[in-house]
């Protein structure tokens, strides 16, 4: 119970210091800001987490572990526009469903320590590694007709990661429609008829 009292708490930390990244910027936001808006102090903050700076590497984190789950659920024996459809779909809706985290990990990159830079690098190679394959697997079994599967791949990836900045709850079209569209969009890019 009380180590879940406790990440109860880091994750709480978190919550607040990704809305004020997000919002205010990095380096605009002060440990007497997240804790202002926690109501605590700072002296609980460094309990948690040593700096401003590991408290940014924990969100950096978080969303690298997420963005290589959405391939790990893929079922390799289903057709290969199925499977990218799938996928499309998941991480548009993981865009929205976590836009603040999106704005942060693409804004302050910045600001990362080098060797969690790289480590954050090495997990979207991964995923983007996972991706080209699918596609070229799509290639192979002549579903895709597409020349660079890692340059479709990137292409993909960032058409998705931006939904972060347009996308409004109030907009015309609901997450559903705007993930079914994108992934119609992924589909095409990939040659796929």
């Amino acid at each position: 119970m009380r180590e879940e009292i406790r990440e109860f708490k880091r994750q709480r930390i978190l919550d607040v210091a990704e809305r004020l990244f997000y919002e205010c910027g990095y380096d605009a936001t002060t440990v007497d800001l997240i804790a202002g808006e926690l109501g605590v102090t700072k002296p609980f903050i460094y309990s948690y987490y040593s700096n401003k700076a590991a408290i940014l590497e924990a969100l950096y984190a978080h969303v690298a572990e997420r963005m290589l789950g959405y391939l790990d659920d893929d079922d390799p024996a289903a057709p290969p526009e199925t499977r990218l459809r799938r996928f499309v779909r998941k991480f548009v809706h993981e865009n929205i469903k976590n836009q603040v985290a999106s704005g942060v990990y693409l804004q302050e990159e910045k600001h990362l320590s080098d060797a969690t830079r790289e480590r954050v690098r090495q997990a979207e190679r991964k995923f983007n590694h996972q991706l080209a394959g699918l596609i070229e697997d799509g290639v192979t079994r002549g579903a895709f007709h597409v020349e660079n599967s890692r340059l479709a791949s990137l292409s993909i990836s960032g058409m998705v990661r931006w939904v972060h900045r347009w996308y409004h709850a109030e907009g015309p079209a609901t997450p559903d429609q705007i993930a079914d569209q994108i992934a119609e969009y992924a589909l095409r890019l990939v040659g796929f008829r």
